[in-house]
């Protein structure tokens, strides 16, 4: 199973998709800053950790600006995640789970996708995973010396990812409370010389790259709707947190919607069985999700998708004990029930991941597009760049050192006819380029379609490449 999920990443890697609008954006702060550079508030408004960075800034000065370069970390780091991932199954769940479990985590779809990502996504799981390693190490009756090295790990994998703080606080008050009610006091002076050292690493976190990025209006804006409404005083907020609970199966943890029931189901039994035999671990693990709900309550979290992507472990871990028991439960009368209800959790994503290994996620394919219009473009040609798109073609302008002038397109989400008005001022070239990315279709309308309405009003289409999620259109516009 872990051999799967290991070819299962890098086959996403080989393809080499584009990168996307996010990717390139985090991308151009990479390849453009020295490492003291990336101390400061990157452009574009993108946020990554601080030891993220560095790592990125090392295999691009070793290795090159290429995607692969970018995208080499978050794959070793997405495929070392399986092995602790398989170590914690091993001590937590029941041998029947255990399988279930790997299964889950070595096909789950986000967790493929963002191993191949130049983002913090993959990393993030695996800082996770080990700190929930190491706590779960620690209900084995271990030395008291392991007490500090949590604190000590804690103190590292803050620097690599943002959430990992979550789960650490999680791990640590369960086990000042444990250690408490035992009067280990030798054991408890150790933890808490950790979590002093952690605590102080955190604060030099938090003041060299985190305090900046709570003052960024943009991030707030565009996450706006990702935080928790706290308290709930009308039924929409209630309703928030019922979606984002039943969101959370299907993104980050990449279930579809005809096993999300099951999952869910199982994730409560999973989560109640384990409270029975694994108090202290099934309480930390409630406590990180009920923390990052805290924090996003609090404005410092979206409580969304990828950006939840860290909890993807624990969750899965509690569905599959959840699966493992109801199937025994099930099997006492029919074992053809126990085992389809097995099946109905595991062929959808087994399927999903074996489609995307001859068909891979690519979700904005700009590089062909922009290569085509290079290869096609004349002296006098004129690029207009759809806004979405101008971080990705930034990117593979740094990258091919292309020179050609170019015109960045205005967004006006709020007013579409501005977008003809806009492509008007284009009028009197006999070549225009018109290249798309990252099209905006969420908002009431298709911008592609709309733009391509436009420019069939402005002139006479002469050329057109389309891709997954990108294009580029040439037109006359002379007359």
């Amino acid at each position: 199973m872990i051999v799967a999920g290991i070819v299962l990443r890098i086959a996403q890697f080989l393809y080499n998709r584009s990168l996307t609008e996010g990717e390139a954006a985090l991308a151009l702060n990479i390849v453009e800053r020295s490492y003291l550079d990336l101390l400061k508030p990157l452009d574009y408004f993108q946020a990554a950790p601080v030891g993220f960075l560095f790592v990125q800034r090392c295999a691009v000065n070793t290795f090159g600006t290429a995607e692969y370069a970018l995208r080499l970390f978050p794959l070793v780091t997405g495929i070392i995640a399986l092995f602790f991932f398989y170590h914690c199954a091993k001590r937590i769940l029941t041998k029947e789970a255990i399988p279930i479990a790997l299964i889950l985590f070595a096909v789950g779809d986000h967790l493929i996708y963002f191993s191949s990502e130049v983002k913090q996504y993959s990393s993030d799981v695996l800082c996770v995973l080990l700190i929930v390693t190491l706590f779960v190490v620690l209900q084995k009756n271990k030395p008291a010396l392991y007490y500090l090295t949590y604190g000590l790990v804690g103190a590292v994998v803050i620097w690599f990812s943002h959430p990992a703080i979550f789960v650490f606080i999680a791990g640590a008050v369960v086990l000042l409370f444990s250690l408490i009610y035992h009067k280990n006091f030798a054991a408890l002076l150790l933890l808490c010389c950790g979590a002093v050292v952690a605590i102080a690493s955190f604060t030099t976190n938090y003041l060299v790259s985190l305090a900046p990025l709570s003052r960024t209006t943009v991030l707030l804006e565009t996450w706006h709707k990702s935080f928790a409404p706290f308290p709930p005083t009308s039924l929409p907020d209630v309703y928030w947190y019922v979606y984002v609970f039943l969101r959370m199966f299907t993104f980050p943890v990449g279930l579809s919607q005809y096993e999300l029931l099951l999952g869910v189901v199982a994730f409560v039994f999973g989560a109640t069985y384990m409270y029975r035999l694994e108090q202290k671990i099934i309480t930390a693990f409630i406590l990180s999700i009920l923390i990052t709900l805290f924090a996003s309550a609090l404005r410092l979290y979206p409580f969304e998708g990828r950006l939840l992507l860290f909890l993807t472990p624990i969750i899965i871990l509690l569905v599959a004990q959840g699966i493992a028991f109801i199937q025994s439960k099930a099997s006492i009368g029919s074992p053809v029930v126990g085992i389809a209800l097995v099946l109905i959790v595991l062929v959808h994503p087994i399927l999903r991941a074996g489609y995307h290994v001859v068909r891979p996620r690519a979700p904005e394919e700009l590089r062909p597009v922009v290569e085509y219009v290079d290869a096609n473009y004349r002296e006098g040609d004129v690029l207009y760049i759809y806004y979405a798109s101008f971080n990705a073609y930034q990117y593979y302008a740094y990258r091919f050192g292309y020179k050609h002038s170019h015109f960045v397109g205005v967004e006006s989400r709020d007013n579409w006819q501005q977008y003809y008005y806009d492509l008007e001022k284009m009028k009197g070239n006999q070549r225009v380029w018109v290249i798309m990315s990252h099209i905006a279709a969420w908002h009431g309308v298709d911008e592609e379609k709309l733009f391509v309405s436009y420019l069939d009003m402005l002139g006479k289409q002469k050329d057109v490449l389309r891709v997954s999620g990108a294009a580029a259109y040439l037109y006359d516009l002379k007359n």
